[in-house]
């Protein structure tokens, strides 16, 4: 799930070629300056693809600047130091804390049909969806490498999972901790082999496919969870 984006001009801080070098490094103070917000999202969206493509400890600053084609000294400008970049890139597209947040008090108190399917189905939509996969690629792949830094990430989205699942089988049993762990490790898994390592014939296989070998193996640990 990788994003691309439009080239901006080699110059974009807008000084003309020529100029003194020390001309090209932003001022601080005074206020926004025209364009500044457009140049921002630049940095972003470049630094994403790469941590995406890269991980946190395959990126640099540098690297960053040239996929973005801006001046170095415009990321330490907006952002202190790649771990503030990485955290706003990802934060730039997605809230990890409320992933399942579509399930609705009605769909609960109904009782939701095929839990499973449901589960699989919302979490993986993120992985599918081209404008959220990059910020997920980039946690899962920075896990990989450098664990502390997508830690925060990785604990709202468990959080979040966990949260959910305590929604749908809302009976606590000794059965819960390990059916928690075990849906949590089997979408991990695939998501990990699907869109982060991208293992074929995973990586290319249909997703109304995949959800039909899918579902049904979540949906088993749903019908044991409350079996005595």
């Amino acid at each position: 799930m990788s994003n691309g984006a439009g080239s901006p001009c080699p110059n974009s801080t807008g000084v003309p070629r020529g100029a003194p070098a020390r001309a090209k490094r932003p001022t601080r103070g005074g206020g926004r300056r025209p364009g500044q917000s457009g140049t921002r999202d630049q940095i972003l969206t470049a630094a994403l693809q790469l941590f995406a493509d890269k991980g946190y400890s395959g990126t640099t600053m540098r690297g960053i600047a040239q996929q973005a084609q801006v001046d170095p000294a415009l990321i330490h400008h907006f952002f202190n130091n790649k771990d503030g970049l990485f955290q706003d890139a990802v934060s730039s597209r997605i809230d990890m804390s409320a992933l399942f947040d579509s399930l609705t008090d009605e769909e609960v108190e109904a009782g939701l049909k095929d839990r499973g399917e449901w589960i699989a189905r919302t979490f993986l939509s993120f992985w599918e969806d081209e404008s959220t996969r990059p910020a997920l690629v980039a946690v899962y792949r920075t896990s990989l490498s450098d664990e502390a830094t997508a830690k925060t990430f990785r604990d709202q989205i468990e959080a979040a999972f966990e949260a959910c699942l305590r929604r749908i089988v809302p009976e606590h049993t000794e059965r819960t901790p390990a059916f928690t762990s075990l849906v949590s490790a089997q979408l991990a898994g695939l998501v990990m082999l699907r869109y982060v390592l991208a293992v074929e014939p995973l990586a290319s296989l249909d997703f109304e496919e995949l959800m039909d070998w899918l579902a049904p193996a979540i949906e088993v640990h749903f019908e044991r969870v409350v079996q005595r």
